[in-house]
């Protein structure tokens, strides 16, 4: 082998052994860039699990949430419901008692709510067609005399109207419900739940 092969042998092998180490140094550096990248890979991963998991967390709270107000809401109108037919039950009940009791309820109303002044008391068609004997004077005896009772009927099915003086007291059993239906709601609440 001549000098010149040999130097060219040995370039050749310095060469390959540089090839060998840049070969080698790149192939280091590309294991440690793919190892860091898998390594933020897995703390991306790992972050947006937990982050997705909160996120399912909060869904699910707030669907439980949202159903348990959704549970207090259909109870809640239950109860108005069952204390308005309570209410309007108890309101027909009392518009189909019989005669005797109705028309002591209707002395008792009287007497709560005359004022004293003179005027007259007026009844729908149904109640003028059914008053006891007597009725027109227990009312003159329930006001001293201040109170006449109207052959007219007025526009209700129950209860009775006061007129004085042109001003018209609304003592229909229905009106009486509407203005203390509240108060009454409350009550059977408190009674029924």
């Amino acid at each position: 082998m001549s000098g010149i092969e040999k130097i060219i042998q040995e370039i050749d092998h310095n060469a390959s052994s540089v090839c060998d180490e840049i070969l080698h140094n790149a192939n280091l550096k590309a294991e440690k860039i793919i190892a860091d990248a898998q390594g933020s890979a897995d703390k991306i991963l790992s972050s947006e699990k937990t982050k997705t998991v909160s996120k399912l967390e909060d869904i699910a709270a707030r669907a439980d949430s949202a159903a348990a107000l959704e549970e207090k809401k259909t109870i809640l109108l239950t109860k108005q419901e069952i204390i308005s037919l309570m209410l309007n039950n108890a309101l027909e009940n009392m518009k189909t008692l019989p005669d005797d009791e109705y028309f002591s309820l209707i002395e008792k109303m009287i007497i709560k709510n005359h004022s004293g002044i003179s005027g007259q008391i007026c009844f729908g068609m149904k109640d003028l067609g059914r008053l006891p004997d007597g009725f027109e004077e227990k009312i003159k005896d329930i006001s001293n005399g201040s109170l006449s009772l109207s052959k007219t009927p007025v526009a209700i099915d129950s209860g009775f109207i006061l007129v004085y003086e042109g001003i018209d007291m609304n003592c229909s059993f229905d009106a009486i419900f509407r203005s203390q239906w509240e108060d009454l709601s409350d009550k059977a609440s408190k009674i029924l739940f």
